[in-house]
């Protein structure tokens, strides 16, 4: 176009608007179960079929047994803003339905190919439509139950730019999967079968009780820990189930927070989560919530996003103080013991510690690491103090079946005064003396590095498998469907870093063996969130396996808060120098500070 000329406003035509519509709603395959699933719920729905191919990218078919559409409203039903849920403006703040907008199907046909098969109740024979890119291809009689069929292939199929950033065909199908967990846990009494590529991925019978669903989905060891909560107050209600604090997750999939029994994300009731679990569980631990809002339909406005997935609460305040309340209450929150008692195979650090540029060793240039490899080689021969012992070789952080007992340092004033290698910092960090300086080294940071390192030289088979510390009592997990997937996709490199895994049937494995350089087992959260990390990633080979390696390092390694005996810094620092990269940990944070005897003087006026 020229320089010169000014584009004019021009009214889109009829397709592109559609597909723009389209793009709101429909985001990727998921968006797709999400909607088709929701009208079945709408339609009074008691058995769900979903069957996908390809992550949903080649086929998504929804069967229900609802009411059905009548043959003379098919046509209807794919025309935008045409809906049976509300009638005017009046009703929108009304509604206790899951859809309202009228867009979905519009949507979904807009980009697809798509053919609807329903049969309404009270009519004889059912009806079939299909459309393709959103025209009307044909309409005609069909045989079928009462109820409702979609089918929906090649989806974005004439907006390849679309196409192109959808994730891999294992990512959608996770993605799937977290769509009908959530719908399938507000409505236990509904029959589930989810398959992928003709293999089941979920199968649940109707239950009469949300523990009882969380079971199906969550795993037995999650419920075992869940606790009821409930309160009402003003005419807000909430209750639902929530995690004990010595039962945490590396991250929030496992919280599900529901308003009127539609799933939403709020961060108002987000936030009220958080605060209550703030002074019983470690930094970087979540609970799982299992959260079920109950507001006067005329107090919520479910009209502020597209997809229907959030909401915006006219009485946030008083939310947030109800889900507090009931939290707190309901599992006893304000009784909970200190932070530590929690945190055994729980929190990450807090952070890394503070300091200028020049405090921070990551800045550091390779010869002063040289420099202090040198001075941790060669002068860490001062005495242990008394109670200490030699640690056997193979011992501390790996290798032996046995960890030495974790004592507290020796209180007589002699011992305290006595010259030694290392000093522990509020059980996070060591500091030690070098010469023309200090050094404060973070437990967790550095474990992290070396735990990094054996096991991807264990992935890369250089010094063979991590060995493997055998369980007295082999313990049974009850996986979820995505860490049950993460599982069987990394079952030869977990083998390799030295978990001994079987399949047991279902969702469940037998844990038989775990790395002997395991610190933090906490009975099988360490794994868990290992696999609750992988199912979250998806990317090449190289990808995954640095995924694997960062996961396992960090889930495995000393938390803060953990008191360590001489021997065990000792051993963990010598370690640390013995890797390739002892200045940072796999995320990129310093493993420790160096403090010049320079810098001491200034701070103290002697300079």
């Amino acid at each position: 176009m020229p320089q010169n000329m000014r584009p004019r406003i021009r009214v889109l035509d009829g397709a592109t608007i559609d597909r723009i519509a389209a793009g709101e709603v429909i985001e990727r395959p998921a968006s797709v179960v999400k909607e088709l699933l929701e009208n079945a719920l709408d339609a009074g729905a008691r058995h769900l079929r979903i069957d996908i191919a390809d992550g949903g990218m080649t086929r998504v078919a929804v069967e229900d047994d609802g009411h059905g559409v009548p043959f003379a409203d098919l046509p209807l039903a794919f025309e935008r803003h045409a809906t049976s849920k509300i009638a005017s403006a009046a009703d929108i703040m009304q509604v206790g339905t899951f859809g309202f907008r009228g867009e979905a199907l519009a949507s979904i046909a807009a980009v697809s190919r798509c053919e609807m098969i329903s049969r309404a109740e009270g009519e004889e024979v059912g009806g079939r439509i299909a459309l393709t890119g959103g025209e009307l291809e044909r309409r005609e009689p069909a045989p079928r139950n009462p109820g409702t069929t979609v089918r929906v292939s090649d989806l974005f199929f004439n907006t390849p730019a679309r196409r192109k950033f959808m994730g891999t065909p294992a990512a959608e199908r996770r993605a799937i999967t977290s769509v009908v967990t959530t719908l399938a846990l507000a409505h236990p009494e509904v029959r589930w079968l989810l398959e992928a590529d003709g293999q089941p991925v979920l199968d649940l019978l109707p239950v009469d009780s949300l523990p009882a669903r969380a079971r199906d989905l969550l795993g037995a060891t999650a419920v075992d820990n869940l606790a009821r909560f409930e309160r009402t107050e003003g005419g807000l209600s909430v209750g639902g189930l929530a995690s004990r604090p010595t039962w945490t997750r590396g991250n929030r999939t496992q919280q599900f927070v529901y308003v009127n029994r539609r799933p939403v994300q709020s961060r108002t009731v987000g936030q009220a989560v958080a605060l209550a679990y703030r002074e019983v569980i470690p930094p970087g631990r979540f609970p799982v919530v299992i959260l079920f809002l109950q507001i006067p339909v005329g107090e919520v406005d479910v009209n502020v996003h597209p997809a229907k997935t959030e909401v915006r609460l006219l009485l946030e305040r008083r939310v947030f103080a109800l889900v507090r309340v009931a939290l707190q209450e309901g599992l006893n929150l304000r009784a909970a013991g200190p932070l530590a008692a929690a945190a055994v195979g729980a929190g990450e650090t807090a952070g890394a510690p503070e300091g200028t540029a020049d405090e921070i060793m990551a800045g550091l240039a390779q010869a002063e690491a040289d420099y202090l490899r040198r001075h941790f080689r060669h002068d860490t021969s001062a005495p242990l103090r008394p109670g200490d012992r030699e640690p056997a070789q193979g011992e501390l952080f790996g290798g032996a079946a046995s960890q030495p007992a974790l004592s507290e340092p020796a209180g007589d004033v002699e011992s305290a005064l006595r010259p030694a290698p290392f000093w522990q910092l509020h059980r996070t960090y060591i500091l030690t003396q070098i010469r023309g300086g200090l050094v404060i080294i973070d437990q967790h940071n550095s474990h992290e590095r070396i735990l990094y390192n054996e096991a991807s030289r264990a992935l890369a088979a250089e010094q063979g498998r991590i060995p493997t510390q055998q369980l007295l009592f082999p313990v049974h997990l009850e996986l979820t469907p995505d860490q049950i997937q993460a599982f069987h996709q990394h079952r030869e490199q977990l083998a390799a870093l030295g978990f001994g895994i079987q399949p047991f049937g279902g969702q469940s494995i037998l844990v038989q063996g775990i790395p002997a350089s395991l610190k933090n087992w906490a009975e099988g959260q360490v794994l868990l969130d290992i696999l609750d990390d992988l199912a979250e990633h998806e990317g090449a080979a190289d990808e995954s396996r640095t995924a694997l390696l960062a996961s396992y390092a960090c889930h495995a390694a000393v938390r803060a808060g953990e008191l360590l005996s001489l021997p065990e810094m000792q051993n963990l620092v010598d370690r640390l120098f013995a890797t390739d990269l002892p200045l940072s940990c796999p995320h990129g944070r310093p493993t420790l500070i160096r403090f010049s005897l320079e810098d001491l003087e200034k701070r103290f006026g002697r300079r």
